[in-house]
């Protein structure tokens, strides 16, 4: 399967959007948690990064840490 170069070069793309989007998620999750907003609210951040991990990952970064650090 993997006999042709091209092949391998794909191979590692994939691996690394693989990669990228599993620290993503992992990213977010981390900075949840470390948030200083009440419990109610981290839990439904987790559970959406949770259920739609791509979608609530960058929404997080994009929205949620934002306003946390608006509010504080």
């Amino acid at each position: 399967m993997l006999d042709k170069p091209w092949n391998y070069v794909l191979a590692a793309l994939i691996i690394a959007l693989v990669l990228a989007c599993v620290v993503l998620i992992v990213g977010a999750l981390v900075s949840i948690l470390r948030s200083p907003q009440s419990g109610g609210m981290k839990l439904v951040w987790v559970v959406f990064v949770l259920v739609a991990p791509y979608l609530g990952s960058a929404l997080w970064f994009l929205i949620g840490r934002k306003a946390v650090l608006e509010t504080s």
